[in-house]
């Protein structure tokens, strides 16, 4: 380990230039070098693969297309079998006309001819009494429908059909006969064999034709189990059969297709197993149709970095001894500025660009330094006058509830109850006013609140109106703003109930909904317009609503709303504010923390 250390010491130049110079030709021109081969081989292994996944789709396009037509053709089957004018013309070929019966049945065969490769496929019927039928003018009539050994196989089978879909099915059973020919024996209800159907796909011209209609370049394949070529393509490259084994034996015969590269022809490789078949669907694209004018790029990038290499090397050396000088003294002007207590500035004349920007920054840095200081100095101050200030402020409300307790125990000796209370409840607003630190308060307090200011204003008004709360004792634990339910029942007796001698009622209702806590004052008093025309000058929501309104505001910012509705008989003022629900521990927790008594 002492031995590399030494060798790195060793090799690592003294100055800053030259650490500098071989830092950037190390850190950024081979770094640039390097990706910029990385990244070709990236994009080529991505065009590869992107070509690929298009040769996939492709593939898998002709794979449901090939799995389509073999369910088409065992359903046109099944139409034919099950059609009762088929079965008609079959079982009782006398009742017809010969034209007749040909009509019916070119009639249904035009019918089956909806598909997209109709055009490919030819329909072969007869009936037991050796009458031939054909969906093709030209197909031939003189051979047998299904082979003599094929039809006695199927009688003696428990399915009524044969798809011919693999060379290992042309035995003797079915020589002679091309792939993709489905053999069946027509039966009527009382499963008595009626005639014979051969429906036959020419898939090799199909297969030319949807190969023909998606490709872009490549070639088609379609071989067996063993590799033998079934159909093809006329176009591109050819197929060697070493590398179809080679395919086949590395193909997982599952559903998900793979691609290979053959080097020698530059091909990318598709190769698609079709299960049901038990086919192999080969696709062959050229690569160089893509990658050729690629490779012409990378040369010349190459040439283009090795020439921009040795530019760069020497620019940096020169770089690297302008920017090295003036960090030397930037070093040295930053130690003293410990010692000078930030009382130190850089020149600025004799630089520009970066170093003068570097220089700017430096000297502004110093300067915000000493503001914030200052500022931190002055803010410290301003917080031990405010908190002298709050410690006074602290004092002087004692001594008017220390009057009131004086108060109230002059009236009790002359035991006048009623100024007691009043005093009482006079001594539960002030000090709830008195606590500042607390901003939100139960409702169940803040209504107890309500009925000592309500108390107050009854005595006032000699027991003018009553207040009725409608509040579920669900809602004792959410919390509103303090003193903010007062502020809306001292509006309700003060501009509703001034011009009215009795009858007063003001109803305070609380409920949720949509997970907001909505409450109401609503009183029957004089209105909004009628206290407009009885005193113009008076505002109905004055200081006290716009002060709540701008607390709501700094709390709950836009999820808190009032509104302020007229009615026929009074005015009902309504706020909506989130649902904020603060139970006591000691409510529901006993059962979990161990008693005292014992």
């Amino acid at each position: 380990m002492q031995a590399v250390k030494r060798f790195i010491n060793r090799i690592t130049p003294a100055k800053l230039k030259y650490r500098f110079f071989y830092a950037f030709i190390l850190s950024v021109l081979i770094p640039i070098i390097g990706i910029q081969i990385y990244q070709y081989n990236k994009l080529e292994n991505l065009i590869e693969y992107r070509i690929s996944q298009l040769n996939h789709n492709q593939l898998e396009q002709i794979a449901q297309s090939f799995e389509m037509m073999k369910t088409n053709i065992i359903m046109s089957m099944l139409t034919l079998e099950k059609d009762n004018n088929v079965i008609a013309v079959l079982r009782t070929p006398e009742r017809y006309q010969r034209a007749e019966r040909i009509g019916k049945l070119e009639e249904r065969f035009d019918t089956l001819q909806t598909y997209e490769y109709s055009s490919y496929v030819q329909y072969w019927l007869t009936d037991n009494y050796g009458n031939h039928y054909s969906s093709s003018k030209s197909a031939e009539t003189g051979s047998p429908v299904i082979p003599e050994k094929g039809l006695a196989s199927l009688l003696q089978d428990k399915t009524s059909y044969h798809l011919l879909l693999r060379e290992t099915d042309r035995n003797e059973l079915w020589d002679h006969s091309p792939l993709f020919t489905l053999f069946s024996v027509v039966k009527d209800a009382t499963n008595e064999p009626i005639g014979m159907l051969r429906i036959r796909v020419d898939y090799k011209e199909w297969f030319k034709s949807i190969a023909k209609e998606i490709s872009t370049g490549q070639s088609y394949f379609i071989t067996d189990a063993e590799g033998a070529v079934i159909a093809q393509t006329k176009n591109g490259l050819p197929l060697q059969a070493s590398i179809v084994q080679q395919l086949i034996s590395k193909q997982p015969k599952d559903h998900f297709p793979t691609y290979y590269i053959d080097k020698t022809t530059n091909a990318l490789i598709n190769i698609r197993y079709l299960s049901s078949l038990d086919w192999y669907i080969i696709n062959l694209f050229p690569l160089d149709l893509f990658l050729g004018d690629l490779k012409t790029m990378r040369d010349q990038v190459l040439v283009t970095l090795y020439i921009m290499f040795g530019i760069f090397s020497v620019v940096t050396l020169l770089i690297s001894a302008s920017i090295t000088r003036p960090l030397q003294q930037l070093q040295k002007k930053m130690k003293e500025m410990v010692q000078k207590n930030l009382k130190l500035h850089l020149p600025e004349d004799h630089y520009k660009g970066e170093i003068l920007g570097l220089h700017q920054a430096f000297n502004r840095m110093v300067y915000d330094i000493n503001h914030l200081v200052t500022q931190l100095k002055i803010e410290e101050r301003q917080k031990e006058a405010i908190h002298s200030q709050m410690l006074l402020n602290q004092i002087n409300p004692h001594f008017l509830l220390n009057t009131l307790n004086s108060i109230k125990w002059i009236a009790l000796d002359h035991k006048n109850e009623e100024i007691a209370e009043i005093c009482v409840s006079l001594g539960k607003l002030l000090e709830s006013g008195l606590n500042s630190e607390v901003e939100m308060i139960y409702l169940k307090d803040e209504l107890d609140l309500v009925g000592s200011y309500v108390y107050i204003q009854k005595y006032r008004y000699d027991q003018l109106f009553d207040v009725v709360y409608e509040v579920d004792s669900a809602l004792d634990y959410a919390l509103i703003p303090k003193l903010s339910l007062q502020t809306l029942v001292e509006n309700a007796i003060h501009h509703g109930f001034s011009q009215m001698e009795s009858g007063g009622r003001i109803v305070v209702r609380a409920y949720t909904e949509n997970k907001k806590l909505h409450i109401e004052v609503e009183d029957n008093g004089i209105g909004l317009e009628c206290a407009k025309q009885l005193d113009p000058n008076r505002n109905r929501r004055g200081i006290g609503l716009a002060n709540l309104r701008e607390r709501y505001r700094l709390l709950f910012k836009q999820d808190a709303v009032m509104q302020i509705i007229p009615l026929s008989r009074g005015t009902k003022v309504k706020l909506s504010l989130p649902l904020l629900v603060s139970i006591p521990y000691t409510l529901g927790g006993l059962s979990h923390v161990e008693h005292s008594n014992r």
